[in-house]
């Protein structure tokens, strides 16, 4: 009896601890499939002139005005100067002001820092999320601003392909088909996006790669992909499979250890699907606009001429180009760029019109083009059917793609 006794108690405390844990689980709406880094800014806000958050009160605590009388004439005067508080604020201001005024002169400068100020008009993106913890919106502007850096250190340099045995026509057909893979086996956005950024990385620093090679290395950046961010991986005989077994499991296993040494294991470079997400966000942008934006993205993958752009670059003129296409006719309409957008993806109208009209330019030659796994599979009802839509196709398409001939 005793020996059953201990075996039994176990199982009430784990199952009490299931209990537990089922219990403090709390569901946070409009929780999408990618957790941590997609909820920051996935979340579109749909309030514009929201007001800023007040941060004076904790210095208005310790505020007390002044009485003038003869009550008050007996009290000494020591315990007014003892505050720290008080001694600590009055250096930040520089003009000479009245004691009285010292404290409150803190609040306006605190005002004019804030997001939305009389100087620049531009919406706190985040204010809806600060009673939600999961979108850390504390945090959302300094992950962004790390996540710059991160793409300027792990930069793709321009015509990279120069001098070796693969050539763009090779990248482009090795992409296209890895588009296709990548939705046969259903796999997440961002590992179609890592996967490519992989390649081109591993491309420009290891010269000798041979051309009966080149999809030993597609595959084997997309095994590495799909270990780093999806939840259940495909197993490494799938994709011995995918390619008809022209490659063994080792060669796929050797390929990616020279892949994951040349790059110093380091896979933190931002994708732009991740600042897509933030700018869909401060631009109000509707589904239809960020699913446009996103068959930008993906068209731009594809080709080689646009590799180099930063990722943060190519997800505002893709939001941008979306913006203008749909709703506007015209290109220079200063309501597509507005401040806040200018604001949170740190570019100027002027910095993104060039890859705007690049990306406008393939966009009009996509039909002709020999690379269509893209085009057709944004062409199906789960992606609103983008690729065919009349609007890209429309006059202003058309001018802009004309003007990025012209400026070649």
């Amino acid at each position: 009896m005793a020996l059953k006794n201990l075996t039994a108690i176990p199982n009430i405390l784990n199952q009490e601890n299931v209990k537990n844990i089922k219990s403090t689980h709390i569901p946070v709406p409009g929780k999408t499939k990618r957790a941590a880094l997609g909820e920051i800014g996935n979340k579109v806000n749909t309030v514009r002139g929201v007001e800023p958050v007040d941060r004076t009160s904790l210095l208005q605590k310790d505020k007390k005005k002044p009485v003038v009388g003869a009550k008050h004439a007996s009290k000494p005067a020591e315990k007014v100067l003892e505050k720290p508080p008080v001694q600590i604020v009055i250096p930040t201001v520089k003009n000479a002001v009245p004691q009285e005024n010292k404290i409150s002169q803190v609040p306006i400068k605190k005002e004019i820092e804030s997001f939305s100020s009389d100087l620049l008009v531009v919406d706190d993106i985040d204010q809806a999320d600060h009673n939600t913890p999961a979108l850390v919106s504390i945090y959302s502007n300094d992950i962004y601003k790390y996540l710059r850096t991160l793409e300027s250190k792990y930069h793709v340099k321009q015509a990279y392909l120069t001098g070796q045995e693969i050539t763009p026509k090779m990248r482009s057909v090795l992409v296209d088909w890895l588009v296709e893979v990548h939705q046969q086996f259903r796999l997440l956005q961002e590992t179609l996006y890592l996967t490519v950024a992989i390649i081109d990385r591993f491309l420009q620093v290891f010269h000798s790669i041979e051309k009966k090679r080149l999809q030993l290395v597609g595959v084997s950046a997309m095994f590495i992909a799909s270990k780093y961010e999806e939840m259940y991986s495909p197993d490494i005989s799938d994709f011995v499979y995918i390619t008809d077994n022209a490659y063994s499991k080792k060669e796929i296993l050797q390929m990616e250890q020279l892949i994951m040494k040349t790059l110093d294991y380091s896979l933190g470079r931002p994708l732009p699907l991740h600042f897509l997400r933030r700018y869909s966000k401060a631009g109000k942008a509707l589904p239809v606009h960020h699913t446009m934006a996103k068959y930008f993205l993906e068209q731009c993958l594809v080709n080689y001429e646009m590799c180099h752009y930063s990722p943060s670059l190519l997800a505002a003129a893709a939001i941008y180009l979306a913006l203008v296409v749909i709703g506007n006719n015209d290109e220079d309409n200063d309501n597509v760029w507005t401040n806040t957008l200018a604001h949170y993806s740190t570019y100027t109208k002027d910095d993104v019109l060039p890859v705007v009209r690049k990306t406008a330019s393939i966009i009009i030659n996509s039909d002709k083009s020999k690379y269509q796994a893209v085009r057709k599979k944004y062409a199906l009802s789960k992606y609103m059917k983008i690729s065919a839509r009349p609007e890209l196709r429309s006059r202003i398409m058309i001018a802009m793609a004309a003007k990025n001939e012209e400026s070649t």
